[in-house]
Parts: C-alpha cells; structure tokens; sequence
C-alpha cells in the first residue's frame, strides 16, 4: 500500500493514505478519517477529536460545501502540509490549518 507524507511544522508524519484509491472526494475522506482517527488513538487523545463533516454541515462550518475532516488535537498546522492535488476527480486542501476539505 502507498503512504502519503504529511509536512509538519517540526519533521513529517507518514500516513496509510493513498489517494489515488480513491475516486470520489466523499470516499477519500472517509477514508482519510479512518487514518487520523487511528493516530489520534496512538497519540491518547479522545475519539472526539476528529471530526467528519458531510457537504452541508461543513457550509455550516466554512461555507464551503465540500466534505471537512477536522483535527484540532493533531500536530501543529499539520492540516498545510497535507494537501492532495486534484487526483482522479476530486482535491483536497486546507481550509484552516487543522483542517482539511474535499472537493470535486
């Protein structure tokens, strides 16, 4: 399996995500959900630290209407270093710095 590599403030996290498994920006970011939800286990902190947004809460969020996965408890900024290209129809990038949004 192909791993992503997530640039941090202090080093880098390597991830088990492989974006180009993914064809929609729904799937992608349930998976990648799955992938932080596991490391923030790792790292002790509670299950409610990571957040999945569907399109409509996240327009509630941001305003944006794209799925959000949020993660206020990972690595500084980790959410900037972590920002897939457009890759079989769909991207994903920061909206804050702990945050990303999948889109189309």
């Amino acid at each position: 399996m192909s791993k992503s590599t997530i640039e941090l403030y202090h080093g880098e996290m390597e991830i088990d995500f492989d974006p180009a498994k993914y064809k929609t920006p729904s799937g992608a970011a349930k998976a990648f959900y799955k992938v932080l939800s596991k490391i923030n286990r790792e790292f002790g902190f509670s299950e409610t630290e990571v957040i999945l947004m569907n399109p409509e809460r996240a327009e509630q969020y941001s305003g944006s209407k794209a799925w959000a996965v949020v993660w206020e408890a990972g690595p500084y900024e980790w959410a900037l270093g972590a920002y897939f290209p457009k890759a079989r129809g769909w991207s994903a990038e920061p909206y804050y710095s702990f945050d990303l949004h999948f889109y189309k």
